[in-house]
């Protein structure tokens, strides 16, 4: 659980940081509209990826 939780705050971080930098930083600019999109996509991606790792539940145990 503890990893699940340590890769989605990890995923979560780089989505945050794909999404902050495809709106504030100008060296995007620079980029072809395909890379730009696919910085998007990818933070978009992690973005899904991490709250659903976040959200998982731990597998329940058989009672004895």
């Amino acid at each position: 659980m503890v990893l699940q939780r340590t890769l989605a705050a990890l995923l979560l971080l780089i989505a945050f940081a794909a999404l902050v930098l495809s709106h504030t930083f100008p060296f995007l600019d620079d980029l072809n509209e395909l890379a730009e999109t696919a910085v998007v996509f990818g933070g978009v991606v992690c973005l899904c990826a991490g709250v659903s790792l976040w959200l998982r539940k731990a597998p329940q145990r058989p009672a004895p």
